[in-house]
């Protein structure tokens, strides 16, 4: 009998005593908070937070003694699961409101740096789909001088942060290519303030991304693949891919990538491996907490590939299973909002 590999547990994170710290310090100074004008609220809300989280920042939406507090990673994907357990871990503050990431603007916006200005209509947008994303063309609808093109793209980077929102932006948002000035004149892309809806048929019709839990028997398509080794040979990989999953991609609460790990040397074990996964995959799906992506066989190891709303549930739900088998089972949690594992997978 092989002894079972030793099943990992999640120890408390630390960042939750930051978060405590945060919200503590917010709670205490509220009064006097809520008395600085909006750019010195926001500037002491950002003083308390940049101790604990100095990737982060907190941006301040309405006025005083009702407002609220958004908290941003400036569309930094490596840093957005900071922002979700800091806002989660938010208490009830009288007459304010705790949001995570910026969110959709509306029609109209406009930027100025160094006396050039651009607004949401002088940028025009045309998309294509991409491995599961929306790639992005962009150009704009009037002369931009040769010294401001790298000006005028950043500054189309940041409207399109706000006219999709933070998140849709980071998560959703392939390549983005822009148009050579000498081809601007021609260039047919529709207004970024008209884009949204585009954007989001684009999503949800042309992807397939359309947030609802598949019911049912899901759909599934075997792949084979190589890679390469340090040695410079190749290890074939078999796949398979649940298409059915592509439904779920991009949704906020399923960010976590868990993996599990089995040794399979006999049809027995192959057996018991596709046993755990059934297995888990039942537990998860049971209140939508989680659903198995694909499923890769490398060198004698079958992993089991799940997008998970809750972790250490999930963890104890794979637990469980294991107590009752011998499988030698190993799990690996990753922070995966793009589903970037799955959709190397996606033509």
């Amino acid at each position: 009998m092989k002894e079972a590999l030793p099943m990992p547990t999640l120890d408390a994170d630390p960042r939750s005593a930051a978060c405590a710290s945060f919200w503590q310090a917010v709670s205490s100074q509220l009064d006097s908070l809520r008395a600085l004008p909006g750019r010195e609220l926001m500037e002491a809300l950002n003083g308390l937070l940049e101790p604990s989280f100095p990737k982060l920042a907190v941006e301040v939406a309405g006025d005083s003694p009702a407002f609220t507090l958004v908290v941003t990673a400036h569309g930094s994907v490596e840093d957005f699961d900071d922002v979700m357990m800091l806002v989660q871990s938010a208490p009830a503050l009288p007459r304010v409101e705790v949001e995570a990431f910026r969110q959709r603007m509306g029609k109209g916006f406009s930027i100025r740096m160094d006396d050039f200005e651009l607004s949401s209509a002088d940028v025009l947008v045309k998309h294509e789909r991409y491995k599961g994303l929306v790639a992005l063309e962009i150009g704009f609808a009037k002369p931009i001088p040769m010294d401001m093109q790298d000006q005028a793209r950043h500054m189309s980077l940041i409207m399109l942060d706000h006219i999709l929102g933070e998140y849709d932006t980071a998560i959703k948002v392939g390549p983005v290519d822009y148009v050579d000035a000498g081809e601007q004149a021609a260039f047919d892309g529709v207004p970024l303030d008209d884009f949204v809806p585009l954007f989001d048929s684009c999503w949800r019709e042309e992807l397939g991304h359309t947030g609802l839990f598949p019911v049912g028997e899901h759909a599934w398509s075997a792949l084979s693949a190589t890679r390469d080794t340090e040695d410079g040979g190749e290890v074939e990989l078999i796949v398979m891919r649940n298409d059915s999953a592509a439904a779920l991609v991009g949704r906020a609460d399923l960010c976590h990538r868990l993996s599990a790990a089995v040794p399979v040397e006999s049809g027995e074990e192959l057996e018991e491996a596709r046993l755990f996964g059934d297995q888990l995959t039942a537990l998860l799906q049971t209140h939508e907490d989680g659903c198995c992506t694909h499923v890769v066989l490398e060198e004698g190891v079958r992993t089991i590939n799940f997008h998970v709303a809750q972790p250490e549930a999930a963890i104890a739900h794979a637990q469980s299973i294991q107590e009752n088998s011998e499988l030698p089972v190993r799990l690996d949690l990753a922070f995966d909002p793009t589903w970037n594992s799955y959709r190397t997978w996606v033509g």
